[in-house]
């Protein structure tokens, strides 16, 4: 039961105004909106949990097909000083989990089947990576920890690696992404337009890998991008799942009553508007 302490609490406007549907037609056909479009839910996913910290750090993850015994191997990209989301994954599937940030010296956290790799992830090249920093595309991540000849739909993996992932998604070839049933991925920086046809090419190597957007939520740490009738927050967390049915109609992002907002001390950001 929802009490007055309930931590999701919605800014007004949360709901999309009939302004922002009649001024649709403003935003031109292009990358901007080819990009805006891909961010809609297109498949339902039946049971959510949420895993992972009670705020920044937690995310819905959709159990639809991660029985125990499906799931092999798990990758939490970016870890930082909390990452309470593989000690959940490893105590609901109990597969090895690993960890990988260049940027702190261990993990934060240890499960009896965690494993800790100082890298970073990069497009092939390099793009996307940190100086000075080992780093690693995706299929090198693979080959490194055992699973570079995985079988597809056989792995999980949660990213949040501060607007490198659109390099890593960009630049992939798309075959290491079939080996994953869900990726979880924390955008950034939605509001960079002159980079919305790399955004744009990362989005599509996903689907095209034959991923579809169950969830959408914003991160309240950060804006709002609005154009031509458009609006979507400018760090966004998305539940991608594979090979699950496609909604007739792909809808606008709606909150879960599982989602909490990222900063608490203040309000959450509004949902997108997708027409």
């Amino acid at each position: 039961p929802e009490g007055p302490t309930k931590s999701l609490r919605i800014a007004e406007g949360h709901e999309p105004s009939a302004r922002l549907v009649q001024v649709a037609s403003t935003l031109p056909e292009g990358p901007t909106k080819s990009l805006l479009h891909s961010f809609r839910i297109c498949t339902k996913c039946r049971q959510f949990k949420r895993w992972g910290e009670g705020h920044d750090g937690g995310y819905l993850t959709c159990q639809d097909g991660l029985e125990r015994g499906k799931i092999k191997a798990a990758y939490s990209m970016g870890v930082e000083g909390h990452d309470k989301w593989s000690d959940d994954v490893y105590e609901a599937l109990k597969v090895p989990v690993n960890q990988f940030d260049c940027t702190v010296d261990h993990p934060a956290q240890k499960c009896p089947d965690c494993h800790f790799f100082k890298a970073c992830l990069s497009a092939p090249g390099g793009a996307g990576g940190i100086s000075g920093k080992t780093n690693w595309d995706l299929e090198e991540a693979l080959k490194q920890t055992g699973q570079g000849n995985a079988t597809d739909r056989s792995l999980l993996m949660k990213m949040d690696i501060e607007g490198a992932e659109w390099f890593v998604y960009s630049a992939n070839s798309g075959a290491p992404l079939k080996k994953f049933k869900e990726i979880i991925v924390e955008f950034h920086s939605i509001h960079h337009e002159s980079s919305h046809p790399r955004y744009l090419k990362a989005m599509q190597t996903i689907l095209a890998a034959g991923f579809k957007v169950a969830h959408v939520h914003g991160n309240n740490y950060a804006g709002t991008y609005s154009k031509g009738g458009y609006r979507i927050p400018d760090v966004v967390e998305i539940t991608f799942v594979a090979d699950t049915p496609a909604l007739a109609t792909c809808e606008n992002p709606k909150h879960n009553v599982l989602d909490t907002v990222n900063n608490p001390n203040t309000i959450e950001i509004p949902d997108s508007v997708l027409p």
